[in-house]
């Protein structure tokens, strides 16, 4: 009698270790396979910083596109910390993702980490921002840069016979520095006579830009134009130039389109903004993405368009969201 409880015993302990081992299997295969029945894929997203609305929108169109795939999306903040970034790609390497989308803090500092992820078979688009050498990456997405800035100063030169101009930079960012050359080039290449009040390294920070600039008020009231490279930037110098009953006299011109602009250029405080798309800088960024994975043949660089927002024509935008 005792053996056979015993037997019975070791034959539900069987079974029992059976479904077990059947229910651990059938988890690692839903986690680990897309809804097409596909090895899950992951893929790491590295942003220079995600305290920027523009950045959060690409963000969400990019899981928008992996997620609709059945693949998972991790993303990183770098928090405009370029070793940060390194060691977070260095980080999506050992972890074995299948891709990396990259909005590089600084264009020169990620060549050892992206070096290493070629190394390692997984491939890196760039998106945003460009990085020092297009070899680095598989391909690049990103907006018009040049051009934003090109648009800006021809608005400016219709508006304007010649003035003093605060530029707003961040010299680590490829994208920032194109939209700064194309404003610069367009005025000279016209003749347009400018003198450049200062150069303020701002790291595209509405938080960096405002104190900056107030300190500069204190000893250069004299500002006619603000040209900044994004529209936080631009926002913190309104800030300090409101404080000081400055506007709208001032020219502020920026590189976004982001609804709190687009609402400044509404209200007639805010001159002009190149509006890019993160809805469209994202969703390209990923469906470029699996493309790449799929092996197909991609452009090495995909640009989308910009346009410029201005006082009369921003009726014509959606002026609460993003374009």
């Amino acid at each position: 009698m005792k053996k056979r409880r015993s037997l019975v015993l070791l034959i539900s302990l069987a079974v029992l270790v059976f479904i077990l081992a059947c229910c651990v299997a059938l988890l690692y295969y839903s986690r680990n396979k897309n809804a097409d029945g596909k090895e899950q894929k992951k893929i790491g997203t590295v942003y220079m910083t995600m305290n920027n609305p523009y950045f959060q929108v690409v963000d969400e169109k990019i899981k928008a596109v992996v997620r609709s795939r059945g693949d998972v999306v991790v993303a990183r903040d770098a928090a405009l910390d370029a070793e940060r970034q390194k060691r977070q790609i260095e980080q999506f390497i050992a972890e074995g993702v299948d891709a990396i989308l990259l909005n590089a803090v600084d264009w020169k500092a990620v060549k050892e980490p992206l070096q290493s992820a070629r190394d390692a078979g997984i491939p890196v688009i760039a998106v945003d921002a460009e990085v020092y050498d297009e070899d680095w990456v598989e391909a690049t997405v990103v907006s018009d840069n040049y051009h934003a800035g090109v648009l800006c100063a021809r608005d400016l030169m219709e508006k304007r016979d010649g003035g003093k101009i605060l530029f707003l930079v961040q010299h680590t960012n490829k994208s920032a520095m194109d939209r700064i050359r194309g404003f610069k080039d367009t005025l000279k290449e016209a003749g347009w006579p400018y003198e450049t009040v200062a150069e303020l390294e701002c790291a595209a920070q509405l938080e960096i830009a405002q104190p900056l600039v107030e300190e500069l008020l204190q000893t250069h009231r004299d500002i006619d134009v603000v040209m900044g490279l994004n529209d936080p930037s631009s926002l913190g110098a309104m800030a300090a130039l409101d404080a000081e009953h400055l506007l709208p006299d001032v020219l502020v011109y920026s590189v976004d389109g982001a609804p709190e602009a687009k609402t400044m250029i509404y209200e007639k405080r805010m001159t002009a903004t190149s509006a890019q798309s993160p809805i469209s800088i994202g969703t390209a960024a990923a469906e470029l993405l699996y493309d790449v994975l799929e092996k197909k043949e991609v452009e090495k660089k995909v640009v989308v368009p910009v346009h410029l927002v201005t006082q009369e024509n921003v009726s014509q935008f959606n002026i609460t969201g993003w374009e």
